[in-house]
């Protein structure tokens, strides 16, 4: 595979850049651990979301490791945001069988689609609620290349407040829906560890890693944290997730920014511009420009 190419051709250069929030069951981790021969597996850059992910790769793949957040996320300008808002990052997925079992699921305990959608769905119906009981606009933030099957999903449970629908219309729209609500709410997203590195103000919600029993599904992996955290939980909790937004909604803006500094500082880094991997680009075709050595 690709990682195998840099000893077929030493002369080419091989960067990888890390495109989402990795895990192991399921994903490339535990591809890689399944893989011989790891010594072979070689690049000359790693572009990575945060420093814990640059040390998992390096278990596997030499390389150089350029810590730099999200790639897409680094290109998108950041803007401000409306009072009294919140968006939720929509997991949708229409085609996928509720009977499925998910990959990151041990053999011995199979967990189904079903089991993940409905702790997902009890989540999005308190966040409602508790929208509805504090008067703020929520706003769901489409995930799927078919937005009118994911809003008549949203449509169908009972929410206790009406919303918005901002479909995935193009790539950056994600990213203009979260900058506009002063709070964001995810389950299991790259867009809401993104939405941290932006500085916003979000409550990750990992529901998944206790009912998998995965440790790389719990927040900020491979980076190690609390269980739970000012705006981080892996219960499934009303009260908890209340406590969250109410952390959120009152904290001020400057204790927010270190508290949040505090927790993703090993986990993912904002690099407006791509001003590293830029660097890099510049580099690489200066040498180009350069004559070559003679002995």
């Amino acid at each position: 595979g690709f990682y195998r190419l840099k000893n077929e051709f030493p002369d080419i250069q091989f960067w990888l850049i890390q495109n989402g929030i990795r895990s192991h069951r399921g994903d490339v981790f535990g591809l890689l651990d399944k893989s011989s021969s790891n010594q072979l597996n070689k690049v000359d850059k790693m572009f990575v979301f945060g420093s814990a992910v640059g040390k998992k790769y390096l278990e596997y793949i030499s390389g150089e490791v350029i810590v730099h957040g999200s790639f897409k996320n680094n290109f998108v300008s950041l803007k401000a945001p409306l009072k009294n808002s919140v968006a939720y990052i929509s997991t949708y997925r229409p085609n996928q069988s509720r009977a499925f079992i998910v990959p990151e699921s041990r053999p011995e305990a199979p967990i189904t689609y079903e089991q993940i959608v409905s702790r997902r769905e009890q989540a999005i119906l308190w966040l409602a609620k508790y929208c509805s009981d504090k008067q703020l606009q929520l706003t769901i933030v489409g995930k799927h290349e078919e937005p009118e099957l994911e809003k008549a999903y949203y449509l169908s449970l009972p929410m206790a407040c009406a919303f918005e629908f901002a479909p995935r219309e193009v790539s950056t729209s994600s990213y203009t829906a979260i900058d506009q609500s002063e709070i964001v709410v995810f389950t299991s997203s790259s867009l809401g560890y993104e939405s941290l590195a932006r500085g916003k103000k979000t409550a990750a919600l990992m529901l998944d890693a206790k009912i998998i029993g995965d440790e790389a599904l719990k927040f900020g992996w491979p980076a190690t944290l609390a269980d739970d955290g000012p705006f981080w939980t892996h219960q499934l909790s009303e009260p908890r997730l209340r406590e969250i937004m109410d952390f959120l909604r009152t904290v001020v803006d400057q204790e927010w920014d270190q508290i949040r500094k505090d927790a993703i500082k090993d986990v993912i880094d904002f690099d407006p511009g791509n001003s590293q991997f830029s660097i890099s680009v510049k580099s690489l075709r200066e040498s180009w420009q350069r004559p070559p050595t003679t002995n």
